[in-house]
């Protein structure tokens, strides 16, 4: 029984001493060492390259349906009854103001006008010695006063004969091009019987219709574009802004200004108005940095002073294929232009300034 009894004690010590060897520093030591080599090593935040952009001044444009005008267009009437004598214009003739555009038959007028100026004549030596014999004391004040008044009178039979007179020739009361005529030789008009119409061309306005949700944007003097129906494209001035409402429509017109040195350009032409309505700060960018949120949100990842990424809803105020306006930015930011679709909010990046590898594919030149 007493070798049992040892060979027991010499197992149990062994296995303590087995034990307690787990538990001595030098082996915990090559454990951790193992488990550290075994850990995969931490990567570093991803690359992004990066554009520093700023905002800039942005118009925004409205655009109407229009149509060109005359600036001025005057129907001349007759001044005078009479027969039409003479024509001196025919449609479509361009004449200065002045110009002769019918005359009417004399009659009895000129002969009017030559009695108004002798009895104008007449009495002028009249006063003339009325005013002598005054001086001298032979005629009272009072008979030089109606001397004076009767030479008045024929001073003003003379003016009223020689309106008559002027009144049977009808001239352009500007320059012009005479667009209709409504008489000929022979025809009897009366005061006010229309003549001709004649219509100035330059300027030219291009009048559109705006409704009144915009009408307070639009400025008098403001530079517009005007784009005709045969493509040409005329710039102008906003000349005039309505402000009492078409009665069925119930919008404002206005009115762009173009020159039309040439007059070709003609009234009554389609155009297509773009009007600049408000001046606010966008920023000016490519498309392709564009990003959608999780909830379909567009906007544009930026970086921001910690390296971090951060979204940033925008609106679209405009633009082409090539370049849009961004709006609802700050003043200047770092915008990721390449590497947004692998990033997300948040998350630590390293930027590098798209200058520093070759150009910028963000910003639009």
């Amino acid at each position: 029984m007493r070798p049992s009894w040892v060979i027991a004690g010499i197992i149990g010590l062994g296995a303590c001493a087995w034990i307690v060897s787990g538990q001595l520093p030098g082996r915990s030591g090559a454990v951790e060492v193992e488990a550290t080599s075994t850990a995969p090593a931490e990567r570093p935040p991803p690359l992004v390259r990066v554009d520093k952009v700023a905002a800039e001044p942005m118009v925004s444009n409205l655009i109407l349906q229009g149509r060109t005008a005359a600036d001025r267009k005057v129907e001349i009437r007759a001044e005078t009854t009479g027969l039409i004598e003479e024509i001196l214009v025919e449609r479509g003739q361009w004449v200065t103001a002045g110009t002769p555009i019918v005359r009417v038959s004399t009659d009895d007028r000129q002969a009017l006008l030559d009695e108004a100026l002798a009895m104008l004549a007449s009495q002028r030596i009249e006063f003339d010695a009325a005013q002598q014999l005054n001086e001298r004391g032979y005629r009272a004040a009072t008979q030089l006063a109606q001397v004076r008044a009767a030479l008045d009178g024929a001073q003003a039979q003379v003016e009223i004969a020689r309106i008559a007179v002027d009144n049977l020739t009808l001239v352009a009361p500007f320059d012009g091009t005479i667009q209709d005529r409504y008489v000929e030789v022979g025809d009897y008009v009366d005061f006010g019987d229309p003549i001709a119409q004649i219509v100035d061309l330059m300027p030219l306005r291009v009048i559109g219709q705006v409704s009144e949700r915009y009408l307070g944007q639009i400025e008098v003097g403001a530079v517009g574009l005007a784009r005709l129906v045969d493509g040409r494209e005329v710039e102008g001035a906003i000349s005039f802004v309505g402000s009492v409402a078409d009665e069925f429509t119930r919008t404002y017109a206005v009115e762009l200004e173009v020159e039309n040195p040439d007059g070709r350009m003609i009234e009554g032409l389609t155009a297509e108005l773009t009007l600049p309505i408000r001046q606010v700060l966008g920023h000016r960018v490519s498309p392709a940095v564009l990003s959608l949120a999780e909830d379909g949100t567009v906007g544009v990842k930026t970086v921001d002073a910690d390296d971090r990424v951060v979204f940033n809803p925008v609106e679209i105020l405009g633009g082409s294929d090539n370049t849009i306006w961004l709006g609802g930015l700050p003043a200047s930011v770092k915008m990721i232009v390449v590497g947004q679709e692998f990033v997300m909010p948040g998350q630590k990046v390293r930027p590098v300034a798209a200058t520093e590898v070759g150009g910028t594919d963000g910003g639009a030149g």
